[in-house]
């Protein structure tokens, strides 16, 4: 056994230093961007809040999608209800996804996932597809479990029920992967039947592996195949999983064993587990004595490389690279090595991120000023600022195609940005 480990401490060690070999610079002078204050919105819409049954004045934005090629915006949103039985110890949802008109910001159509006297949601989550399909999974308080998928008139397409708690992940060509749990096993395994549907709610292909599904998307499936420990009444998850990754056949393409001394679970910011467009994925994990380690497995699903991380580190993905914002530098990699960095001097807010944006660029929004930025070369796209019109930059929002989609309570505002050519 300690011959064992001592093995793979050798291949981590290779490992680091052929990444390091890798990560080279390339040293970019960023000419300095036109400024534009945030401008007086398009549209501001009438409140999303619901006024069915016994809703609490509170409104959680769970998604913002736009779909230019429709001209529309989707809202799917959450409002608290208060219980008015104890047939459920979790509290009790009303979910709405609503649709919007994307130049006047009329609301089109509503769906409410909620018939008089039937179960409200305890659970909900939706993807959406480049051409406006929206896929939306429902957990009731009756205990049933639901998939639903909209066309963009907002007629339902296909439903389907599920047997047990799931996920739902898109994949390359919209189609949709469906993973539920079986549950933990008296022996700590955990059983997951993945399910692949085409548009249409067809189903492609199914298997029911040894597992728990992480993360789906990009054609990679990745599986934490370990046993769970109980402890007390309850189920913990592997700190070091043993790490499977499919294909969208289903098909294994490789096993990877975390070491012992490994943690994945709940350690910096930003994504924990990635996957790039090309198939990559890159895993972060805290190492006993040593911190931090980005992990690079490519497109063969074999680990290909690791290198070290501030244990503060912020990590975003956007198509076949990825950034480490640290401090006030923000670096940029792909899985060959480093591309380029940038500083930023702006003042932060309490808490600070990198988003990808819908169209795919990197997002950073200051306490005053907001940046997007090119995936390839962190260059500016656009740089904006706090104005009269929006005093703060905190707010739920997303960006596709020099537009801004942002909540301001309980409404939904259209900013338009400048796009490149006007400049």
């Amino acid at each position: 056994m300690h011959t064992l480990n001592k093995h793979k401490s050798k291949t981590w060690a290779a490992l680091i230093l052929g990444g390091m070999l890798l990560f080279t610079m390339n040293t970019t002078s960023y000419a300095a961007s036109s400024t534009e204050p945030m401008p007086r919105p398009a549209w501001t819409s009438s409140s999303l809040m619901l006024s069915e049954v016994n809703t609490e004045k509170d409104v959680l934005i769970k998604e913002i999608h736009a779909v230019p090629s429709k001209n529309l915006v989707y809202v799917h949103a959450s409002q608290p209800v208060t219980k008015t039985s104890s047939k459920t110890t979790l509290d009790w949802q009303l979910d709405s996804l609503q649709a919007l008109d994307a130049t006047t910001g009329q609301l089109k159509w509503n769906t409410i996932f909620h018939e008089k006297s039937g179960p409200y949601t305890t659970y909900s989550d939706s993807v959406y597809t480049s051409n406006g399909t929206a896929y939306v999974y429902m957990e009731y308080s009756d205990k049933t479990k639901k998939v639903y998928s909209f066309n963009t008139s907002g007629k339902t397409n296909w439903i389907k029920t599920v047997n047990s708690p799931s996920s739902i992940s898109l994949l390359d060509n919209d189609t949709l992967l469906i993973a539920s749990s079986q549950g933990v096993q008296s022996n700590g395994s955990v059983r997951s039947a993945i399910s692949v549907v085409d548009n249409k709610g067809k189903l492609i292909t199914q298997k029911t592996i040894n597992g728990n599904v992480l993360k789906a998307g990009h054609d990679r499936i990745v599986v934490d195949a370990s046993r769970q420990t109980k402890v007390g009444n309850f189920w913990q998850q592997a700190a070091n999983p043993k790490l499977e990754i499919y294909d969208r056949t289903l098909n294994r393409l490789s096993f990877y064993p975390f070491p012992a001394n490994a943690n994945t679970l709940g350690d910096g910011g930003g994504e924990s587990l990635a996957i790039l467009d090309d198939g990559s994925i890159i895993m972060r994990a805290n190492f006993e004595n040593t911190g931090n380690r980005l992990m690079g497995f490519g497109i063969d699903g074999k680990l290909a490389w690791g290198r070290a991380i501030a244990g503060d580190a912020y990590i975003q993905t956007a198509g076949n690279g990825y950034t480490v914002f640290t401090g006030q530098k923000l670096e940029l990699y792909t899985m060959k090595g480093k591309v380029t960095e940038r500083m930023f001097k702006d003042t932060q807010p309490a808490f600070m991120r990198t988003d990808q944006t819908q169209d795919g660029q990197y997002q950073l929004d200051f306490a005053k000023t907001g940046y997007i930025l090119d995936p390839q070369t962190l260059e500016d796209v656009h740089v904006y600022t706090t104005s009269a019109s929006v005093p703060s930059l905190e707010s739920v929002s997303t960006y596709m195609n020099d537009v801004i989609y942002s909540i301001n309570e309980e409404t939904l505002s259209k900013y338009v940005l400048k796009s490149s050519a006007a400049k």
